[in-house]
């Protein structure tokens, strides 16, 4: 923040993943211009689709409610209501982001949810370190002090020599025993686009290259049962061990 505010530039936080975090008791979010929060269907609260851009700046968001609306300058809200119909303008090449009130009210209700669902995986995410800590692979990295982690994604990381098989590999071994998992997340060499449009090669970038091509992600979620999270355990002991 402070390089940012030397050179008079605008933060924004990508906070896909952290509604819960904290960094020395603020949360994430609060610290640049402007905070944007997933609400896809895997995040830890969902709308279906969209998200929430948040800002302490009044000027700034109202800009990006225009932005967000095909660049008009009222809504649906302040064009129909008991004053009678208000006209609008469009002020600027506005985008179509603007989230429905039916998705808006799904978030909402969630909202009180946000901390037992986080205390759920952080019982979860504690149960799997214990469970793997003997295990030949790479455990994340605990919550530094004063920080507050979301606990959303729980990853191991498969190194082939050290374990014996392969990162694909084993999420083959978790699918033939019905156990869905994910990979969070390539690196963006790997990607086709990238490679035809900067020319780049996985091997210029050796360790994202390593880390997207070791890392898995186990369920995690504050629906996932103890006897669900046991059978997770087991299949993992069972390929690894």
């Amino acid at each position: 923040m402070a390089i940012a505010s030397r050179h008079g530039l605008v933060v924004i936080e990508d906070c896909a993943h952290a509604i819960e975090t904290e960094y020395h008791g603020r949360k994430a979010g609060t610290f640049g211009d402007f905070g944007c929060f997933s609400f896809y269907a895997t995040k830890n609260i969902t709308t279906g689709e969209g998200g929430m851009v948040i800002s302490r700046s009044e000027e700034l968001a109202a800009r990006a409610r225009v932005l967000a609306l095909h660049g008009m300058s009222k809504d649906a809200w302040h064009r129909f209501g008991d004053a009678g119909y208000k006209h609008y303008q469009v002020v600027e090449a506005g985008f179509k982001y603007n989230m429905m009130d039916l998705q808006a009210a799904i978030g909402i209700h969630q909202l009180a949810r946000v901390e037992p669902s986080w205390q759920r995986r952080e019982q979860l995410w504690g149960r799997y370190m214990q469970a793997f800590a003997d295990l030949p692979v790479d455990l994340p990295a605990a919550p530094e002090a004063g920080t507050r982690h979301a606990y959303h994604l729980f990853t191991l990381m498969l190194d082939e020599a050290r374990c014996g098989i392969s990162r694909d590999a084993f999420l083959d071994a978790m699918n033939a025993r019905r156990i869905g998992t994910g990979v969070h997340y390539l690196s963006l060499p790997e990607h086709p686009y990238y490679q035809q449009r900067f020319g780049w090669a996985p091997e210029q970038f050796p360790h994202a290259m390593r880390l997207g091509r070791q890392t898995v992600s186990l369920p995690l979620s504050p629906k996932l049962s103890d006897a669900d999270q046991l059978r997770i355990i087991t299949a993992v002991r069972e390929i690894l061990g």
